[in-house]
């Protein structure tokens, strides 16, 4: 017998979050999931996409479900339409990048294991509400989270 309670959200259902650009839809976080897994929806429209970066403490899955994105994990990249797949492995150096032509939108299945990205994306999501886009605030959330900013996004 589990003691992890059933998840069941319905479309629209969960809490979103407004990180860097993008909208985070929390389908799973770490309490709900008993730790195991942070999952998300994430919704973008055309150049949004997080700087290059590495985490030190979660895998993550990326799965294509509207749009076009360029990914670059650890220097191989690829665009990938819907269906399409990634996985950036921990430690290793990736981004991505909406490049649904405009007006589309791109969406996104996003799965970290173990659970506990949202507390750095709740961060972000928090101080842009508060009208605080600074940079520096943003990086010390992540590196809360030991996920480490690299470099720039990546272009079009």
């Amino acid at each position: 017998m589990t003691t992890t309670p059933a998840i069941i959200r319905k479309p629209g259902d969960g809490e979103t979050l407004s990180v860097v650009g993008d909208q985070m839809r929390v389908l799973a976080d770490s309490a709900s999931s008993g730790g195991a897994c942070a999952i998300f929806e994430e919704t973008s429209t055309f150049g949004f996409g997080p700087p290059m970066h590495r985490h030190a403490r979660d895998d993550e899955h990326f799965y294509v479900l509207a749009g076009l994105y360029k990914f670059s994990v650890n220097g191989q990249e690829s665009i990938l339409g819907p269906g399409g797949y990634a996985f950036a492995p921990r430690r290793s150096v990736h981004t991505f990048l909406n490049i649904t032509p405009a007006p589309g939108t791109g969406r996104m299945l996003v799965i970290c294991t173990p659970g506990g990205l949202e507390n750095p994306f709740r961060v972000c999501d928090r101080l842009a509400k508060e009208g605080n886009n600074s940079i520096d605030a943003v990086v010390a959330a992540f590196k809360q989270h030991d996920l480490e900013m690299l470099g720039p996004p990546l272009s079009p």
